[in-house]
């Protein structure tokens, strides 16, 4: 039983974030500079408080919001250099902006200029069709990349859009939806996403009616196998009317919410009876398994993995996402801070955070293979390579 109302709901990746490097307000106090960052499908980000890991995850969902169009106001200082593996081609970006307007946009793909624009919105795009380039202005606060979703004439800037729109991300030490309930007309909207899948963007219940009106008992037995892997032993899971779970919630129409039952228990515990811990690992668990039966997103960005989680259920959540990144071809990027996930995930996976004042750098068995292999040669723990003086 997943919905109530008695309603009937039923390999690398192709689409892959390779580097990106990120600075603003140059020769500012308040300049921040991330130097090139490299990634594989499956990262693990780690460094100490205030490095700069979540900087990081905003400075990527941020690229995501630019190039999706979902966001289009222009940043007062900022400039991304980005490379991507899209569907067998190389795709390099550049893209600046100061004092709210946008200097300048590039796009390369594989090795071919595509798209170019300078600081006064004057610039030149390749058309597909006339296998040649047309000239175009804009407005200077515009960004032109934005406005030149067309499958026909630049199918290579749909691209870079779908792998935009496929970007999700999640803050794993915030409350994920818990206090968040959906109204029975956004009950009704959701089931009409069965078409389409899942809607985008970090609405839960939403995400969870849409996915399991369309695939069914599959996505709750997806669910509950995670879950148990964590040490949640669940019989049911799904959504139902909260208001005769919560008294104090006097409205007129049903308010619906989250719900499991535990295994060894035969009454529904509701969203807002959970643990932290508890649901937001069901959280991110729902979102990752619509994320894998859809097979539409490209990135998953976790800040904070398994934050309110003891140890073996904070190691074995990652472990659970890792496994969906190599079924689904997600790329996946998590930041931690705790030793004891230090100490559980190999090193192939590690991204390495220093800050030296304003500059982050980033280091990993790509860019310092010796300085891996070196300390892999003394058998420690890898809580120890974080506190060496490897990369100081």
């Amino acid at each position: 039983m997943a919905v109530a109302f008695g309603q009937e709901l039923r390999s690398e990746s192709s689409m892959t974030l390779k580097t990106i490097k990120y600075r603003e307000y140059d020769d500012d106090p308040r300049c921040w500079n991330l130097e090139q960052c490299d990634f594989t499908q499956i990262n693990l980000v780690v460094g100490r408080n205030a490095t700069g890991k979540t900087r990081l995850v905003n400075v990527i969902n941020g690229l995501c919001k630019i190039l999706g169009a979902q966001l289009t106001t222009v940043f007062e200082s900022g400039t991304y250099e980005a490379d991507f593996a899209i569907s067998g081609k190389t795709y390099l970006l550049y893209l600046e902006f100061k004092d709210g307007k946008v200097i300048a946009e590039r796009l390369d793909v594989d090795g071919s200029r595509r798209l170019s624009r300078d600081a006064e919105g004057k610039g030149q795009i390749y058309y597909e069709e006339k296998k040649d380039f047309i000239s175009f202005q804009v407005p200077v606060n515009i960004i032109a990349i934005q406005q030149r979703r067309d499958e026909l004439q630049h199918p290579f800037v749909v691209e870079l859009s779908k792998w935009a729109l496929g970007c999700q991300t999640y803050f794993f030490g915030t409350p994920l939806g818990k206090d968040l309930l959906v109204s029975l007309s956004g009950y009704e909207a959701a089931v009409k996403q069965k078409a389409s899948g899942a809607p985008e963007g970090q609405d839960l219940i939403r995400t969870y009616i849409a996915a399991f009106s369309q695939y069914g008992e599959k996505f709750d037995k997806a669910i509950k196998r995670d879950m148990k892997a964590l040490g949640y032993k669940l019989s049911d899971v799904g959504t139902d009317d909260l208001r005769r779970h919560m008294p104090g919630l006097n409205v007129p129409e049903p308010m619906i919410g989250m719900f499991v039952v535990e295994a060894d228990r035969q009454t529904q515990l509701v969203q807002n009876q959970m643990s932290q811990g508890m649901f937001r690992a069901l959280a991110l668990i729902i979102h990752i398994n619509a994320a894998s039966f859809g097979k539409k997103h490209t990135l998953v960005l976790v800040d904070d993995i398994g934050e309110g989680l003891d140890f073996e259920r904070s190691a074995t959540l990652i472990d659970v996402l890792i496994g969906h990144a190599k079924k689904s071809a997600l790329q996946v990027i998590m930041t931690t801070n705790d030793r004891f996930v230090m100490n559980r995930v190999s090193l192939e996976y590690w991204i390495f955070l220093r800050r030296t004042k304003s500059t982050i750098r980033a280091f990993s068995e790509r860019n310092s293979q010796q300085e891996f292999a070196n300390f892999r040669d003394m058998g420690l723990s890898n809580f120890d390579f974080f506190t060496s003086a490897s990369f100081k």
